[in-house]
């Protein structure tokens, strides 16, 4: 074994026939706010989620908040539409009026690789390979997941000997 590592995203995977799930991209939106002075604690401050918008503290008060979910047209192409982020905005504000206050610091889209026909994540061995290993399709939960998927990955490599 040279210990030789290679990552690959989601994308350089997709044109692989040996790939035994499909991944579609859904483009979702989120934004940066920056408050006058943090919401409750400084030292303690949840995440808030409700109806699928989730406002998330970052430093003392700033906030992520999001996000969109935007399927692909039959093409397969999906473009980010403002208006939806503004509709996340809104909604968050009703969750937690102080946001109504806040500065807009940044504003950001992705596509977030989901697997279709079946459950997300993806993760495991590829079939018909002994040094392949799959961790993709994580859609929307990437981010709070991938220290479960590391360990997961990480025993599935060392218990297999590979």
């Amino acid at each position: 074994s040279s210990g030789l590592i290679k990552m690959l995203h989601a994308p350089d995977l997709q044109v692989s026939q040996d790939l035994p799930v499909t991944l579609k991209p859904v483009l979702g939106q989120a934004l940066k706010l920056r408050l006058p002075q943090p919401m409750g604690y400084e030292d303690f401050q949840p995440v808030i989620t409700r109806d699928d918008v989730h406002i998330l503290p970052v430093g003392k008060q700033d906030y992520w908040v999001g996000a969109t979910v935007e399927f692909p047209d039959d093409a397969g192409n999906v473009e980010a539409q403002p208006g939806l982020l503004e509709v996340v905005r809104q909604n968050a504000i009703a969750y937690c009026p102080p946001l109504a206050t806040a500065e807009i610091i940044h504003t950001w889209y992705g596509l977030r690789p989901r697997p279709e026909g079946r459950p997300a994540p993806v993760i495991g061995q590829l079939p018909g390979y002994n040094n392949v290993w799959l961790a993709t399709g994580h859609y929307r939960n990437g981010v709070l997941l991938a220290p479960a998927t590391a360990q997961v990955i990480r025993e599935e490599i060392i218990g297999s000997g590979k």
